[in-house]
Order: C-alpha cells, then sequence, then structure tokens
C-alpha cells in the first residue's frame, strides 16, 4: 500500500515539475518572442526615425538649393533691369528719334521730287507742244513728206534707231485732212514703238493709188495680237482711220516685230 502511494506521489509529483517546466519554457518563449517584437519594432522605428532624418535634410538641401538659383535669378534680372535694360531704353530713345529725322528728310524730298517732276512734266508737254505746232506749220505749208522727214530726224537724233521712209509724190497732193490724220497717226505709232517695242528699226512706206495704202513695220520684241491691244495707245488710231473711213489691221509676234497697215479710200 506505501509502494503503491509513493508510486502514486512520484507520478504526481513528476507530472507538476514537467508542467511547470513547461509553463516555464512557455513563458520564456513568449517572452523571448515579445522581446524580439520590441526589438523589431525599435529596429523599425529607429530606421523610421533616419529615414525622416534623412529625408529631411534632403529637403532642407533642395530648399537651400532652390533658395540660392532663386535668389541668382533674381540678381541676374536685377542685372538686366538696371544695366542692359537702360542701355535698350536710350537706344530705343535714338532710334524712334533717327527715324524720325529720316522721315522727315525724305517727307522734303518726296517734295521736292514732286515739285522736280511737275516741272518736268510741264517742260516736256510744252516742248510736245512747241514742237507739234512746228510740225504742224510744216504739214500745213510743206505737206506730209517734209514735216514726216522733220519728225524723223528730231527722233533719230535722240534715240538708237533708225527710220525709213518711203512715200509716193501724190502722197502731197492728198487733202489736208488726210495728210493731217496720217501724220498724227504715224507720231503714235512712233511713240508706240519707242515706249514698248524696242526697235532698232522702222520702215515707212505710203503707196498712192485709187486708194491709199500706210505700212508700218518695226523689228521690236511685238505682242500678242490675240488679247486687247488699246492700252499701247492704238485706240486713238483706230479712231484717226475710222475717221478717214479707213480700215486699220495688226500683225504682230512675240520677239517678230509688229506691222500696221492701214488702208484709205480716196475720192475720185
Amino acid at each position: 500500500m506505501e509502494e503503491k502511494n509513493l508510486i502514486t506521489y512520484i507520478v504526481i509529483t513528476s507530472s507538476a515539475v514537467v508542467f511547470l517546466v513547461c509553463v516555464v519554457l512557455i513563458d520564456m518563449f513568449l517572452l523571448l518572442r515579445k522581446r524580439r517584437q520590441l526589438a523589431f519594432k525599435e529596429k523599425e522605428l529607429s530606421q523610421r526615425k533616419i529615414d525622416d532624418l534623412i529625408r529631411k535634410n534632403e529637403v532642407e538641401s533642395v530648399n537651400a538649393l532652390l533658395q540660392g538659383k532663386n535668389s541668382e535669378r533674381r540678381r541676374i534680372s536685377q542685372e538686366l533691369h538696371d544695366r542692359l535694360g537702360g542701355i535698350l531704353f536710350t537706344a530705343k530713345i535714338y532710334h524712334n528719334a533717327t527715324l524720325k529725322k529720316i522721315q522727315e528728310v525724305k517727307d522734303q524730298e518726296e517734295e521736292s521730287f514732286g515739285k522736280l517732276k511737275g516741272l518736268l512734266d510741264d517742260a516736256v508737254k510744252e516742248v510736245r507742244r512747241i514742237s507739234h505746232d512746228l510740225y504742224a506749220g510744216s504739214l500745213a505749208n510743206f505737206g506730209y513728206t517734209v514735216a514726216m522727214h522733220q519728225l524723223i530726224a528730231a527722233i533719230e537724233e535722240a534715240n538708237d534707231i533708225k527710220i525709213e521712209l518711203r512715200a509716193q509724190k501724190e502722197m502731197d497732193d492728198q487733202e489736208e485732212e488726210v495728210q493731217y490724220q496720217l501724220h498724227a497717226i504715224s507720231q503714235e505709232l512712233l511713240s508706240n514703238t519707242l515706249k514698248h517695242a524696242n526697235a532698232s528699226k522702222v520702215e515707212i512706206e505710203v503707196e498712192v493709188d485709187n486708194e491709199l495704202i500706210f505700212r508700218y513695220r518695226d523689228n521690236g520684241v511685238g505682242f500678242d495680237t490675240s488679247r486687247s491691244y488699246e492700252g499701247i495707245g492704238l485706240k486713238n488710231i483706230q479712231e484717226r482711220v475710222a475717221n478717214l473711213g479707213g480700215i486699220l489691221s495688226v500683225e504682230s509676234a512675240q520677239n517678230q516685230g509688229t506691222s500696221y497697215i492701214v488702208t484709205i479710200p480716196l475720192a475720185k
């Protein structure tokens, strides 16, 4: 009985010891785990503090850098404004003043040139009037042929062009109106040649039979006859030919000269 009780006591005691050991081991494990967790949290917190500190230092460095750049920009801007800005403003003032003076001189020159042009135009008109009166006098006194030779001599003297006139003597026996209109037509054609044709030679021929045939040819640049040519001074010629009951025909081509033929019926 005593032996049985002893065994029971030993078993209970051993169990208690094992239980106590387990409890101690569990407590130690939990304590160790808690310490590890605390150590991890402390490490994490420390790392966070370090990161915050680093971040703060970086932000401060960037701010300092930006402040430095902003300060430099302000300094440069102030320098540009105070120094270069003043120079440019002064240059602009001188530029505007110079433009004003140039415009004043230009206005004066335009006014002077305008007056000079007006005087020259008046002189040209007066010369034309005197020449017309002289040629008209020659025409009235001596006829178409003499008046044309005088006109041709004056044109050849002032221009690099050769003009050849072949007119039958019967031309000077025609009615005064016919001679006058043909002389005016000749003048108009010669004027067109000098202005537009860039010709070096002109041939004028007048035949008189049952009708008067006037031929005019130049070796100038010519023009396109498919287009209206009233703009080159032929409208007056057409009107004069029509007043005489005649017909005007024109042949021309680019760089091939121009030919005019006037056919006028004669009274029998």
